[in-house]
């Protein structure tokens, strides 16, 4: 399996765009799929730098409703005229972030909303026989505390994100199987824990976003909190590749935990998993 980080808020070189955002080219099973599409069209410059082949992704995915996860969406559905787009079905609802100047909105262009090659996903999705989404996620345990700064609307009233749009991909490559996960709202922890129910044992990768970084805040994590998620994801088996919302220094506190089994990938990157 391979996967090419298209966007991210680091490049790996100075020949790569960045921008706060995420973006992933995966080949697998003979496959080519898009995994979240960046703040803007900028990932475009990044696949034709790398010669990422976007006008031949077979599916694309977007993980939830925020603009640095489907900003890029118009852009993909320029370049690309063949794949459908899985979106959680409440992707397009209202979403919110508090900011120095007051609460803004953070949601996808919702007059894309309507196009024929959008497909609504909830609960667990059967994609094909390799790929699996799922929302549904009922864990409680180590939630970012960076999501207080994220609402939803609820009867005209800013109420705190659920993040019942939010969804994650497994996919299966003969005996490995890879989760990803775009910002990780509902707990990296949970996330992978409900992957092990649906899949029967831990993901071999866990490669995304797990929100230790608010940027909204500029922020991160307390280090005491970012230890307890490194504690228990050190007990499962599985490695881990993040960037994005985990940011530099929550990656270092994982590190020393979690040490040579997570890595950070930066816009630019190609990854050889599997």
């Amino acid at each position: 399996m391979k996967v090419i980080t298209l966007m991210e808020d680091t490049a790996c070189a100075p020949g790569f765009a960045c921008e706060h955002g995420l973006s992933f080219y995966i080949e697998a099973n003979g496959k080519k799929l898009l995994f979240d599409m960046g703040q803007t069209g900028l990932f475009l410059r990044n696949a034709q730098a790398l010669g990422v082949p976007l006008d031949e992704v077979d599916t694309a995915f977007v993980s939830h409703g925020h603009y640095d996860h489907g900003g890029g969406l118009a852009a993909f559905l320029e370049v690309n005229r063949r794949a459908s787009v899985y979106l959680h079905k409440r992707a397009f609802e209202p979403h919110f972030s508090q900011k120095p100047d007051g609460i803004k909105p953070i949601g996808l262009d919702t007059t894309l909303a309507e196009n024929s090659r959008l497909v609504l996903s909830d609960g667990v999705t059967q994609v094909d026989q390799n790929l699996t989404l799922f929302s549904d996620i009922t864990g409680q345990d180590c939630c970012p505390g960076g999501n207080r700064t994220l609402f939803e609307q609820e009867n005209g009233q800013y109420v705190p994100d659920r993040f019942a749009h939010e969804q994650s991909l497994i996919v299966r490559e003969g005996d490995k199987i890879a989760l990803f996960t775009g910002c990780a709202h509902r707990g990296v922890v949970n996330i992978c824990a409900r992957a092990k129910e649906i899949i029967g044992r831990d993901p071999d990768f866990v490669i995304g976003g797990m929100h230790l970084f608010s940027p909204g805040t500029g922020k991160s994590e307390p280090d005491e909190n970012i230890r307890a998620v490194a504690s228990r994801l050190a007990k499962t088996s599985s490695r881990y590749y993040t960037c994005h919302c985990t940011g530099q220094h929550a990656f270092a506190v994982l590190r020393e935990t979690i040490g040579e089994r997570i890595a950070f990938l930066a816009a630019g990157s190609v990854t050889e998993i599997g």
